[in-house]
């Protein structure tokens, strides 16, 4: 472990691919952009989730991961946008991360211990592993060498220790920017919703076969009591329109509306859930841009294990049963007949209405 850092460096930092880690890393990002006052502040990312710093951290550059050199006004993150930084913050486990680093003569690499990459690294942290028997409400017990199941914005944190930065506020936070709140509330009003009218926001979207979506049945179930009451705006990612028009066709209520032409940007996702009066969701990336705007969240998870995102949360609700094959992490379910995605599909639309009843008390 080398001295803190003295607010001088040139830092950069390499977020996670995915979506609610890249949120879950805002709180690192916070930290570090108050601490290098005097220095400077790279961030890599894709650019598609680095929209969702717009207007915040003033003095950081921004670097799309999947720009490529050959695209108009594109910034590639290969070779010499990486030379020239004092400080490596690697926020992602991959190996390409820790030698991209490597390869560009960053002097000081922080990252994780794992993957066969420490020898990259002069300032790695080593992450616990699960030991012993099944943790109490879960399944099974993890399988060696699986590294113990911790919400990541707290392991960042520590991460950050490394170097001497605190990170004061673990709690990842989102500001939607006026713009942003605005195209939102031209497109609920083009559905017919009156400014200032309560709604609800349903997560519905999963990508075909994935074990981490909801059944579209079983969601229609769920908005069947409440459509008639407050309108729901159905989203999903892009490549997930289908499942968010089967749950549409499959409710009985009236005021439901798929905004699926075009599907919402993280941007419009973001102002939505703010405005909302609740979030309705999977366990995937947009329940943590819900919780990071503040909004009252409803979880329905399956595969994955709540440790993952496990805090104080008073805000949200998780709906989950055991099964003895879970939490399991698949992103497709290995098994078939009855037990083929009963996590999902044990999980009561009944119970999703009971905790959102509950949360809005």
């Amino acid at each position: 472990m080398g001295p803190p850092l003295a607010g001088t460096e040139r830092v950069l930092v390499r977020l996670p691919a995915w979506l609610g880690d890249f949120v879950m890393a805002e709180p690192l990002v916070r930290a570090l952009h108050e601490r290098l006052a005097r220095g400077s502040l790279t961030l890599v990312g894709r650019g598609a989730e680095l929209v969702l710093f717009e207007g915040r951290f003033p003095r950081a550059q921004r670097l799309d991961a999947d720009a490529r050199p050959s695209a108009p006004n594109a910034t590639s993150t290969r070779g010499a946008a990486w030379r020239g930084h004092d400080v490596a913050f690697l926020c992602t486990g991959s190996w390409r991360s820790a030698w991209r680093a490597f390869a560009a003569r960053i002097p000081r690499r922080v990252g994780f211990a794992r993957d066969g990459r420490a020898f990259l690294l002069t300032d790695a942290l080593v992450p616990a592993r699960e030991r012993g028997g099944v943790p109490l409400g879960l399944g099974r017990a993890g399988r060696w060498p699986r590294h113990l199941p911790r919400p990541l914005e707290r392991s960042l944190a520590e991460l950050a220790a490394l170097v001497g930065v605190t990170v004061r506020d673990p709690s990842p936070r989102l500001e939607p920017r006026p713009a942003w709140s605005a195209r939102a509330a031209e497109r609920r009003l083009a559905l017919g919703l009156a400014e200032g009218e309560p709604f609800l926001v349903a997560n519905v979207g999963a990508r075909a076969g994935s074990a981490k979506g909801y059944p579209p049945a079983a969601w229609a179930r769920v908005l069947d009591g409440l459509a008639d009451d407050v309108p729901v705006l159905l989203v999903g990612g892009p490549g997930e329109e289908p499942a968010v028009r089967a749950v549409c066709d499959g409710v009985r209520g009236s005021r439901v509306h798929a905004l699926v032409e075009p599907v919402a940007d993280l941007t419009e996702l973001a102002a939505h859930c703010a405005a909302a009066r609740a979030v309705l969701t999977a366990d995937s990336g947009p329940r943590h841009v819900a919780r990071a705007v503040g909004a009252p969240v409803v979880v329905v998870a399956g595969p994955t294990d709540p440790r993952h995102t496990a805090g104080r949360h008073t805000r949200e609700r998780l709906v989950r049963v055991t099964v003895p094959c879970g939490p399991c992490h698949e992103e497709r379910c290995p098994l078939g007949g009855a037990e083929h995605l009963r996590c999902m599909h044990e999980v009561a639309p009944e119970r999703v209405g009971e905790a959102l009843a509950a949360l809005l008390r």
